[in-house]
């Protein structure tokens, strides 16, 4: 059999919500640039709900192993280096086509794993990269006070990194009760209302809804920050900028992080804080 006649199982949306095993061609072509990646473990992250409802990337195509970034794997073929051969690695698969035996993806977005986690684990370094990220572009936040909009995952992770970077005062709101969400007590406050006029940081970790961002401005104490980091599913939003304006807030936002930095970083991160993993 040919490489161009053999099959590969692959994951299809065939309609919004509703997934399915398929099989298709094998069209894998790694370039001097790429290496190809049997699929061990793949995570789904809150910006993939879009595709999964839709079956659509953001050009309207139906891709096969589309939706899922988060991805963890045996490298089988990298063209320009082939000391890759054989490592395992977390990967960002190209048009985020994970779901699939065998993907391609860019060296550049490739980290060889080297700390001792089990994948279940290390595949955590790929959301956790882009907390890092986004906290980088904060300055320094030692002494600061910080709330986090959506207690989620992310907003987890960004209450656990900001509060090893030593802000002053956390607090963390969700419309569910996150009382007893993993570390939540590292929390000084977990609550269900945004309180106008006072947080000199504000990380919107929600997405999806247009009401949280202007939630995210009326939190901002003057002069404050704040930062975008859940994925909008619309071009244009209803926007609150005079009070943006008037308050003299900064306006972050941040996605697709520079992965071949802060992959590594992620997961010497995990390896060296235990309790991101753990909850304890």
């Amino acid at each position: 059999m040919t490489k161009e006649q053999e099959m590969i199982r692959t994951i299809q949306v065939e309609s919004p919500g509703q997934i399915s095993p398929a099989k298709i061609k094998d069209t894998n072509d790694p370039n001097q640039n790429e290496v190809e990646v049997r699929l061990e473990l793949a995570g789904i992250c809150g910006s993939d709900m879009p595709g999964f409802k839709t079956g659509m990337n953001a050009v309207g195509q139906k891709v096969p192993g589309f939706p899922a970034h988060e991805c963890i794997g045996t490298v089988l073929r990298s063209p320009g280096d082939a000391s890759l051969i054989g490592k395992k690695v977390i990967a960002i698969p190209n048009e985020d086509a994970g779901l699939r035996e065998r993907f391609v993806a860019q060296r550049l977005k490739t980290h060889v794993l080297t700390e001792d986690l089990n994948i279940q684990t290390a595949i955590l370094a790929q959301p956790l990269a882009t907390v890092l990220a986004a906290v980088d572009r904060l300055d320094d936040v030692k002494g600061k006070s910080a709330l986090i909009i959506g207690l989620g995952p992310i907003g987890l992770k960004f209450g656990f990194v900001l509060k090893r970077l030593g802000v002053s005062k956390l607090v963390g709101v969700d419309k569910r009760d996150r009382s007893t969400a993993p570390f939540a007590e590292i929390f000084d406050e977990i609550t269900n209302v945004v309180v106008r006029d006072k947080f000199d940081i504000v990380i919107e970790a929600v997405g999806h809804n247009a009401d949280v961002v202007n939630e995210a401005i009326e939190a901002a104490a003057p002069k404050g920050t704040v930062l975008f980091f859940g994925v909008p599913d619309d071009d244009f939003y209803d926007f609150k900028f005079k009070r943006l304006f008037r308050k003299n807030l900064n306006l972050v936002a941040n996605v697709q992080p520079d992965w071949h930095i802060y992959l590594p970083k992620a997961e010497k991160f995990i390896a060296a804080n235990p309790p991101i993993v753990t909850g304890k």
